[in-house]
């Protein structure tokens, strides 16, 4: 019995950090994970684009656009979950990749979108008050969520993965977790840069160069929005 596990624990070691993610992501708590995962991002934009809307930071044909992309991110999420219930009960690999790609990527056109939405509404946002600010730190937060899930997605899905994980010298690379990765996407967010993880694959450059341009934005709607509520 002892020699089962120390083979098993052999193999494992000789897979790099985001094969063994991978392998764990596969097992039955994995998968409720992912669906776990789904989940917040989607609370997280509903919660989002409602209050936008009560608050009155978006209105007319903005918070029509709000509505409309709310409403097709549900239906999205909906359909995510089914096919992922379907994909775990069957254990189909391939199509659970597949549907979460499609999530996340529809996941950060919403990210876009709203922030966007920011943008339009800073001149319409006068004398507010620095509690008006809000809605900047939400977007934060979401964006910063959605990427996270992204950077796992991109690691356990490209060969040898997407990023070289550091380790103490003569140590295995750990086997990264849920907060390597919301490190990764916070370092982005605020810092316009990778973190001590070297990036290895050329679609994750272009998703952290998105998220970084997505975080001027912020920025730029943050400082606006700071100077207008005090002046």
């Amino acid at each position: 019995m002892a020699d089962q596990v120390d083979n098993v624990t052999e193999v494992s070691l000789e897979l790099g950090p985001s094969e063994r993610l991978r392998e764990r992501i596969l097992g039955p708590k994995g998968r409720l994970a992912i669906i776990a995962g789904a989940f917040v991002i989607w609370f997280m934009d509903v919660v989002f684009s409602r209050f936008l809307i009560i608050r009155g930071t978006i209105s007319g044909v903005d918070a029509d656009h709000a509505r409309l992309v709310e409403n097709i991110g549900t239906v999205i999420f909906v359909v995510t979950i089914i096919v992922l219930i379907i994909a775990v009960l069957r254990g189909t690999r391939e199509a659970m990749f597949r549907i979460i790609a499609v999530y996340l990527t529809f996941s950060v056109i919403q990210v876009i979108f709203s922030v966007i939405t920011m943008v339009s509404s800073v001149t319409a946002r006068k004398g507010f008050g620095l509690g008006s600010l809000w809605d900047v730190a939400a977007m934060y937060a979401l964006s910063v969520t959605v990427f996270t899930f992204v950077y796992v997605y991109l690691d356990v899905v490209t060969p040898k993965g997407a990023f070289i994980w550091p380790a103490r010298e003569g140590d295995v690379a750990p086997t990264p977790n849920i907060a390597d990765y919301i490190f990764i996407s916070l370092n982005v967010n605020s810092t316009y840069g990778p973190t001590s993880e070297a990036v290895m694959s050329r679609p994750t450059k272009l998703i952290m160069g998105l998220q970084v341009l997505l975080s001027i934005l912020m920025l730029t709607v943050l400082i606006a929005r700071a100077v207008s509520a005090t002046s």
